[in-house]
C-alpha cells in the first residue's frame, strides 16, 4: 500500500497521557528503593463496551468527510476555505484518538486555522512538503511559514483522513505527527485543507498538563480493531527508555514478542516505540492485552507502568 506523504515535524519538547473510560492511576513504591510501580485501572463490562462501540461508531466512522469542499484557486494563490462543518468533522476525529487515549479534548483556534490554510496551499502549489519552505516557493506568505513550521503536514491525504494519517504515521521513525496531536499538554489546534493536502497546527496552543502519569496508544482501555495500527507507543515526559523493556500478555498468560524502536526526542513526550509479529487490525474476538513497561528511568527514579489495552472486534 502507497501512503500519502508526511513531512516530519522539527523539535521542541514536553509532557504525557493515561487511561480511557474512567481508568485511574495507582501509584506504589517500596521505601528505601528508587522503584515506583504506576498502574492504570481497567475493568471491562458489557455496558462500558457498548459506551466505546457507540463512541466509534458516532465520533469515528460519523467524522468521515468524501469532500473538504476547498474553495481556494492555485492560479491565483488564493489559499480560500473549508466549511466549518469539515474543520469540525477533523476535530472530532482528532478528539476521538485523544479520548482513546483519556486526553482532554481540544478546540480550534481561528488565527492558527487561517495560518494553516496559507501553508496547505503552499504544500499542494509546490507538490512537496517542507516546515522550511524557501522564498522561491509558489505562494509563500509568512503567515504560511509560520504555519508550516508549526504544523503536521501531509500531501494526498486531507480532511479526517489526514488526521488517522498522523496517528498511524506510517514510516515515520520519530512518530513525531502522533506525538504531537496527542500531546498532553495541547488545548488548541488550527486546520488547513485543500483538495489534496493539509495542514494541522499543533505547536503553541498548549495549556495546563494533565495529571496524568503515562501516554500511550493504544491506551489504557477499549479501541477498536482497525484502529489499532502497527506501531504501538508509550511516553513519559522527560523520560530514559534506553534500559527500558515490554511485556505484553493476554488473559491466558500467553505472552507476544516485540520490537522495541527508540524515538528521538524534540516530538512531545520522550516516547518508547514498538511492533509485532501479530496483526492486531483485523480481529474477529475481543482480545484483552497486559502492558508493563520497566525500566523507565524517570523523576530520579527507575519506573515500571501498567495497563490494559482491550480490542474491539469491530
Amino acid at each position: 500500500m502507497k501512503y500519502p506523504s508526511l513531512a516530519v515535524r522539527p523539535a521542541v519538547a514536553l509532557v504525557c497521557l493515561a487511561g480511557a473510560y474512567g481508568c485511574h492511576k495507582d501509584v506504589s513504591s517500596v521505601p528505601g528503593t528508587t522503584s515506583t510501580g504506576f498502574s492504570a485501572s481497567f475493568t471491562s463490562s458489557a455496558a462500558a463496551r457498548a459506551a466505546a462501540m457507540d463512541d466509534y461508531q458516532v465520533n469515528y466512522l460519523g467524522s468521515s468527510v468524501s469532500d473538504v469542499a476547498w474553495t481556494g484557486n492555485s492560479s491565483v494563490c488564493d489559499p480560500g476555505d473549508t466549511p466549518d462543518s469539515v474543520k469540525l468533522r477533523e476535530l472530532q476525529r482528532l478528539n476521538y484518538y485523544r479520548r482513546l487515549c483519556g486526553l482532554p479534548a481540544v478546540a480550534l483556534n481561528p488565527k492558527y486555522s487561517a495560518e494553516a490554510q496559507q501553508a496547505a496551499l503552499m504544500m499542494k502549489d509546490n507538490n512537496a512538503l517542507s516546515h522550511n519552505p524557501p522564498l522561491t516557493w509558489k505562494c509563500i506568505t509568512p503567515d504560511g511559514q509560520l504555519a508550516a513550521a508549526n504544523s503536521n503536514l501531509t500531501l494526498g491525504a486531507n480532511g479526517s483522513a489526514a488526521i488517522d494519517l498522523y496517528i498511524s504515521d506510517p514510516g515515520v521513525a520519530t512518530l513525531g505527527h502522533r506525538r504531537w496531536a496527542l500531546f498532553p499538554s495541547l488545548t488548541e489546534i488550527g486546520e488547513g485543507d485543500t483538495d489534496f493536502t493539509n495542514a494541522l497546527w499543533v505547536i503553541g496552543g498548549f495549556g495546563n498538563r494533565p495529571a496524568m502519569a503515562f501516554s500511550a496508544y493504544p491506551g489504557n482501555g477499549y479501541i477498536p480493531a482497525p484502529l489499532v495500527y502497527p506501531v504501538w507507543s508509550f511516553s513519559v515526559s522527560a523520560a530514559n527508555f534506553a534500559s527500558a523493556s515490554v511485556t505484553v500478555s493476554d488473559v491466558s498468560g500467553h505472552t507476544y514478542p516485540v520490537s522495541l524502536q527508540l524515538t528521538d526526542g524534540g516530538y512531545g513526550d520522550n516516547t518508547l516505540a514498538w511492533t509485532f509479529e501479530q496483526d492486531f487490525s483485523s480481529l474477529k474476538d475481543d482480545l484483552e492485552l497486559n502492558v508493563t513497561v520497566s525500566g523507565v528511568s524517570a523523576g530520579g527514579a527507575t519506573r515500571s507502568y501498567s495497563y490494559t489495552v482491550y480490542i474491539m472486534a469491530v
